[in-house]
């Protein structure tokens, strides 16, 4: 099964394949034929004028629905365009006939152009929020071409030559310095440097690249200079692939769902049988010689049924939905993932930025016998200063909650993959790993070299000071995160491009047991997809540029927001906290909001039912258009009242 046949066993209705731009011209002319109509009904004009003014409101504005419904119908759908199609057409004949014929239909009102108009406009406006949210994907899709690389610099002899990047040939030899992105896949063919290859694996740590090292596009170099051999162009590029497997799952992304629809489904079926009931009542009672006066009953009926309110059931949950997530530093942009994860049965976690911080943190300090732990500080802290690089910066920042002295370098250089040498008031520091001290002669302690965390070493003139152990924290609520997921009957994995040590350690730490390591973007995509292709739910949740294809092939992404998170508009939800507690906080927003919408629909429909009700009961006593209108409108704000309540979630 293929993304284009999930998305084919699901057809959207018509109405969502339409531009937003069409919805919006045509819902700023009907809301002016809805104020013209409001003007001339307030002071008495013409009833054929008014007339004319709901024919152009049908023709011009209603086209685009009566359209759509008319594709619906021949699909076999019941969607919201052709529920607003049938009902504000309905009291558009039922007041046509009112305005033209000499003997009135029967109900209780003259005629219903004004809710007609209303009830268009409405549903324009519906439309076009609806399509707008469709399009937010592609509109943002286009600055995927920032993580490009620009230019390269070709080396022609002993001279380079600077090109852009898609000028690169296989086997073309380029220079790359420190701080400058790769523009191609290749093999260093000389130097020796570390490499931040987090765009591509997910791993926070850079990794050291010598002679003969596979280097990717689009990855940073951290240390040193390096000439490189092209192997692979940029279109045909890991990176290049990522890009392109982000396009295509654009249509997977860009796939919808209504509400309004689904309401529609149900509400539209009711409708009919409730006024074709009523009608067949009245024939029964009245006789059938007068069916046709008699039919005004029936497209009164069909007409004030449809609440207006029916347009806000889920718009004014949503709105305060994402406001009260706010406050809890959640960003929800669809608010259907929220019940794609309630009826998940896979949950994908990213190990490095979504289960734990995603930055390496001092875990312990051990110095030598005989050295204090400050003095073991103030020497690294010393040495690391100047280094631009994860361990160095949480040396920085534990150095500084210590209050630590740091001391003037008079000199340092920093040897990739390996460590720092540093000259620091006339004294040799090194500080880097194990067996890189153990080669110049310094005796370690026989711990550091079986700690399972990060270790850095630390000598000062030859003499062994002690060492640093750093890791990545696993993120606080994880494990109860995780543990309420598995008692929901969920199955929680962990995928991740790291090595299996350190999944392993942090997937033992978060109570999860199904794992898989090593994984590049592209593995972890079809990973998703195959779970879909087998029948199952699932949902990702990530962090990085690495996870985007997962993230897009799953029902629901969910992502925690950083500096790197330039492709925000593409995923469902945001979390802006440094915990897990929001996963299960998100449990309860559907919950309740299931609840308030449920609550919603039912006071529309009901409210408006009761309203049609009591006007028929008024007859023959006429009824003007102010307490229809006004009873729609109360029924708005009733909804609106309810709908509050999503404000606060506990």
């Amino acid at each position: 099964m293929t993304d284009s046949s999930i998305l084919s066993s699901r057809p959207e209705p018509a109405a969502l394949s339409v531009s937003s731009r069409a919805f919006t011209y045509r819902f700023f002319l009907s809301a002016c034929f809805l104020v013209l109509i409001l003007f001339s009904l307030t002071f008495r004009h013409s009833g054929v004028g008014i007339f004319i003014l709901g024919l152009m409101d049908f023709f011009f504005c209603a086209d685009i629905l009566v359209r759509s419904a008319g594709k619906d119908l021949l699909a076999g759908r019941l969607s919201f365009a052709l529920l607003l199609t049938v009902c504000a057409g309905a009291g558009f004949l039922y007041s046509a006939f009112n305005t033209f014929l000499t003997v009135k239909l029967f109900g209780p009102a003259t005629d219903l152009f004004l809710y007609s108009v209303l009830l268009v406009t409405l549903g324009l406006w519906a439309e076009r929020r609806l399509t707008r949210e469709k399009e937010k994907a592609r509109v943002f899709i286009k600055k995927i071409d920032d993580f490009l690389p620009k230019s390269a610099r070709l080396c022609v002899g002993r001279q380079f030559r600077k090109l852009f990047a898609n000028e690169l040939k296989k086997g073309d030899l380029i220079f790359i310095k420190p701080g400058e992105r790769l523009p191609a896949d290749g093999i260093v063919r000389q130097g020796k440097t570390s490499i931040d290859e987090q765009l591509i694996t997910g791993n926070m740590l850079p990794t050291s690249k010598n002679i003969g090292s596979r280097v990717y596009a689009g990855t940073l170099n951290k240390s040193a200079d390096i000439y490189v051999e092209v192997t692979k162009i940029l279109a045909e590029s890991s990176l290049m692939s990522v890009i392109d497997a982000i396009k295509k799952g654009e249509l997977l992304r860009s796939k919808f769902k209504s509400a309004l629809d689904a309401f529609a489904a149900w509400l539209l079926p009711l409708l009919l049988v409730a006024a074709g009931g009523v009608y067949a009542w009245v024939l029964h009672q009245y006789g059938h010689a007068q069916w046709f006066h008699y039919l005004g009953i029936f497209l009164f009926i069909l007409a004030v049924a449809c609440p207006a309110a029916l347009v806000f059931v889920a718009v004014f949950p949503s709105f305060f939905t994402r406001l009260g997530a706010r406050t809890q530093k959640v960003k929800i942009q669809n608010m259907y993932a929220l019940q794609e994860l309630a009826e998940a049965d896979t949950v994908f976690f990213d190990k490095t930025g979504t289960l734990t911080y995603g930055e390496l943190r001092v875990s312990g300090v051990y110095p030598a016998k005989k050295i204090s732990e400050k003095f073991l500080l103030e020497t690294i802290a010393s040495a690391e200063q100047l280094v631009d690089g994860p361990f160095a910066k949480a040396i920085e920042l534990y150095a500084k909650k210590r209050k630590i002295n740091i001391q003037p370098l008079l000199c340092f250089d920093v040897l990739p993959g390996l460590g720092v040498q540093a000259t620091c008031a006339g004294e040799k520091i090194l500080a880097g790993r194990t067996q890189w001290l153990e080669e110049q002669g310094i005796k370690t302690a026989a711990k550091a070299a079986t700690v399972a965390e990060a270790v850095v070493c630390v000598a000062r003139n030859g003499k062994f000071l002690g060492y640093l152990t750093l890791a990545d924290e696993l993120r606080p609520g994880a494990r109860e995160s995780v543990a309420l997921l598995k008692e929901m009957g969920k199955d929680i994995i962990l995928i991740s491009g790291d090595n299996e040590f350190s999944v392993e350690v942090i997937a033992r730490e978060a109570g999860i047991e199904k794992m898989n390591f090593n994984v590049l973007p592209k593995t972890k995509a079809e990973i998703v997809a195959n779970l879909r292709e087998a029948g199952k739910k699932v949902v990702m949740v990530g962090d990085g540029f690495n996870d985007i294809i997962a993230l897009l092939k799953a029902d629901a992404g969910i992502v925690f927001s950083s500096g790197r998170n330039v492709y925000n508009n593409w995923v469902d939800i945001i979390i802006k906290r440094r915990d897990l507690f929001p996963i299960s906080y998100l449990f309860t927003i559907n919950k309740k909001l299931r609840r308030v919408v449920g609550w919603n629909v039912v006071l529309a429909v009901l409210l408006n039912g009761l309203l049609a009700v009591w006007l028929l009961w008024r007859m023959p006593q006429p009824s003007a258009w102010p307490l229809l209108v006004g009873g729609s409108l109360a029924t708005v704000l009733i909804v609106f009242l309810n709908s509050t309540r999503m404000l606060k979630i506990k």
